[in-house]
């Protein structure tokens, strides 16, 4: 035996004594801190203290033009309440005692009456019954009589989407497209020439997370969107035959298999000449037909990921389809007209740009493209003038005026009334105060008679009726608790819906973090942030930094609206939080290169990734110390996931003198490793030199201070052989780092208290 062996035994011997003698929960402990500031961060874990905020997260569902539904969550109970806007009153849709003792019933489940684990899919006009997915089953409720039947339905089917007449269901099964009919529970297939690497009415494997939904037994959801008429199926037949293999390794198989399993998918890298295309097609549902239209396959791209939109819509005839077609790289775009029966394609406009051509600033949402069906008018969003508007065409495409202009810009469209030629949509930058608030405004289609309609100073998230005539307001700071009302299309307010209770957060001490302004690295722009301190914070002590990031481009990190659901932005907003309670100062910094403003503020990233706004983090905060006296700027930390961990890797490994100890969490620390729409979107398309700027462990042999890297095994977002190969960098040039890897775990790491203690301790005990 080997001295290693030896050693290795040894060491194995002594962990077993620690774990037989130490006391349940030792390895919770914190180097230097109380139980008290451990029981505080535990506190805030982002999927516990959305639990504490009572009448938060109110989302209007629209049944009818002046009816829709929402569910509000108590403290004891959530209620489901149906609300008519002519007559502006609202009433309890079911009872929820009764409801919770039928399901609890029917499903042999026990449900807490405040978190009623059910989604609504369906609600009759007379609302008399309605349908709901629970435990994995959709299920259906007789409301006179609370009487509960399971509508069992195969699990493919359950992934599927369901035709405007509510009829039928189309859903992936295998490679192929099935029908499924709910008055006679038949089902039948769609196209029968499918193949595993060719197939249809799903996203390719580059972006749809292939080998956590294979482990997990998750039937894809269909990718497609139906006519009006529910008679013909607008998707795609997806070719990903010659796209080059990626491989996930199973170490810890969940069977009683022993035996690693290994897992094969197809994951297009930028400048690979072969990349997942989507080729378009329509099915006839009544007579089978398949119609190829007579244009090249869309390759994969960032903004495909729009879920059953497809950048596609039918017309109200249900016999004209409007697409947007995006080239490789989205340098390019191109709106085009089809005809579903023959398949013909005409070109109706086209834009272009030295970087990447947007069709929107609101994240993952449907590009600001409508056709007005009277006019046949086309509302057209562009960046050409450097800021984001609107512009509108004739149909043939002629451009005719635009429509809003100024330094500020159009975040989403949200309705058109065609009878008075008016647009509403949101907007920010255009009021004083933090450019990122969103604001709902109107005007006229010819550019006139712009107004705002929203003037409380907040972020305003806005759901309209169908009509048009009404709209749901729920406006929000970081410091002021989500409000929501009733407006009529005028901005008049016209009920009170609720208003988001944080008395337990208050009752613990918590106050909003303060909000911040900084100056770029050009000296004239100004930039927008947060700043948490402790719950028991001490005005006369010093504190070490952690910032917590995420480059975009696409988005900022940042958040905007008050935190009560479990956004994306919540969890960053509450993981700042949670770790400032152990003893930090934390902050959220958005730099140039991000999204939200000009378009020469965004393309400051464009081909330059690494520069992932951390000169702006650097002036910030030296310009933070000197209005914060509790600023240590000798202690600075770095934590980020996903492009968060690239951006604390990059900043660990540029700026060493500057940042002193860094988590680096699920990181693209490659993006000739990512997938192909990302890196040709935000670095350009390969020219043999140019994505080394950004690669990470080319920067390896700088690392001074204390790095810990972490994956999940299993992360087919974005694959650990990028972390790995940082850390055989890292070995090769001798410096010592941390690195932990998560076992059966994808790109999410679930937010979970293990991965979230892990984080907490790396700074605790080194920062």
């Amino acid at each position: 035996m080997t001295n290693q062996s030896h050693f290795i035994l040894l060491s194995s011997l002594l962990l077993t004594i620690l774990l037989i003698v130490l006391p349940a929960g030792a390895f919770d402990t914190y180097k230097n801190i109380p139980l008290s500031e451990i029981t505080n961060a535990e506190f805030f874990y982002p999927d516990n203290v959305v639990t504490h905020m009572y009448h938060a997260d109110i989302v209007p569902h629209w049944i009818a033009d002046d009816t829709f539904w929402y569910a509000d969550a108590g403290k004891k109970t959530t209620d489901y309440l149906i609300v008519n806007t002519t007559r502006q009153d609202r009433a309890l849709l079911f009872d929820t005692n009764r409801f919770v003792s039928s399901l609890a019933s029917a499903t042999g489940k026990t449900v807490d009456p405040a978190h009623i684990p059910i989604t609504i899919t369906f609600l009759s006009p007379d609302l008399s019954s309605f349908s709901f997915m629970a435990f994995g089953s959709e299920w259906t409720c007789n409301l006179p009589l609370y009487q509960i039947i399971e509508n069992p339905l195969p699990d493919p089917v359950q992934a599927g989407i369901r035709s405007p007449d509510l009829r039928f269901i189309a859903y992936v099964n295998e490679s192929n497209l099935y029908l499924y009919d709910t008055r006679t529970g038949s089902e039948s297939p769609l196209t029968t020439d499918g193949t595993e690497d060719y197939f249809y009415g799903k996203r390719s494997e580059t972006v749809s997370y292939p080998v956590t939904g294979a482990r997990l037994h998750e039937s894809p959801r269909a990718y497609l969107v139906w006519s009006p008429d529910s008679t013909q199926i607008r998707t795609f037949h997806v070719n990903q035959r010659d796209v080059k293999e990626f491989y996930l390794l199973e170490d810890v198989p969940q069977n009683d298999n022993l035996r690693p399993v290994l897992y094969t998918y197809r994951f297009a890298n930028p400048g690979d000449a072969t990349i997942p295309m989507y080729e378009p097609v329509t099915i006839n549902i009544l007579t089978r037909t398949i119609t190829k239209m007579q244009e090249n396959s869309q390759p994969e791209v960032s903004m495909m990921d729009t879920d059953e939109y497809l950048l596609q819509w039918w017309n109200d005839a249900s016999d004209t389809i409007w697409s947007l077609f995006i080239k490789r790289g989205e340098k390019t775009l191109r709106f085009l007209t089809e005809d579903p029966k023959t398949g013909t394609v005409h070109e109706i406009l086209q834009e272009t740009g030295l970087t990447y051509c947007e069709t929107n600033l609101a994240y993952a949402s449907r590009p600001n493209i409508a056709v007005l069906s009277r006019s046949g008018d086309i509302i057209w969003f562009s960046e050409r003038d450097g800021w984001g508007h609107l512009y509108r065409y004739d149909g043939d495409g002629t451009l005719k005026n635009q429509i809003t202009s100024g330094e500020w810009v159009v975040r989403e469209i949200l309705f058109i009334d065609e009878n008075q030629s008016t647009i509403y949509f949101t907007a920010s930058g255009k009021e004083e105060g933090n450019p990122y608030y969103r604001y709902l405004y109107r005007v006229r289609t010819d550019g006139t008679g712009l107004q705002l309609l929203t003037p409380e100073y907040a972020d305003h998230t806005i759901s309209f009726s169908p009509d048009g005539c009404n709209f749901v307001d729920s406006y929000s700071r970081v410091d002021l608790p989500t409000v929501t009302y009733l407006k009529s299309a005028d901005g008049a307010s016209l009920m009170y819906l609720a208003t988001t209770d944080i008395s337990d957060l208050t009752n613990a001490g918590w106050s909003p973090p303060e909000q911040v302004s900084y100056m770029a690295r050009d000296g004239v722009t100004n930039l927008y942030g947060l700043l948490f301190t402790p719950t028991d914070f001490d005005p006369t002590q010093s504190y070490p930094v952690v910032d917590i990031v995420y480059p975009g481009p696409y988005t900022i990190v940042t958040t905007t609206e008050f935190p009560d659901s479990l956004s994306w932005n919540a969890k960053i907003f509450w993981t700042s939080q949670m770790l400032s309670e152990l003893g930090f100062i934390v902050v959220n910094m958005d730099g140039l290169g991000t999204a939200y403003r000009s378009k020469s503020f965004h393309d400051v990233s464009y081909g330059h990734l690494s520069d992932a706004g951390l000169p702006d983090h650097i002036a910030g905060l030296i310009e933070l110390a000197t209005t914060h006296q509790n600023i240590n700027l000798s202690r600075i930390g770095i934590y980020g996931k996903s492009a968060g961990g690239f951006m604390a890797a990059q900043a660990m490994l540029t700026y060493p003198d500057f940042f002193k100890v860094g988590v680096a969490a699920s990181g693209n620390q490659d993006s000739r490793l990512y997938g192909s729409f990302w890196g040709e979107k935000y670095e350009g398309m390969p020219d043999g030199t140019n994505y080394l700027e950004q690669v990470t462990k080319e920067k390896a042999a700088n690392l001074s201070g204390d790095l810990l890297l972490l994956t999940g095994d299993l992360d087919d977002n974005v694959h650990p052989a990028m972390t790995m190969q940082l850390a055989d960098a890292l070995i090769e040039a001798d410096k010592p780092f941390d690195m932990f890897i998560f076992t059966n775990q994808n790109h999410d790491l679930n937010y979970e208290p293990y991965y979230l203690r892990k984080m907490m301790r790396y700074f605790v005990d080194n920062l």
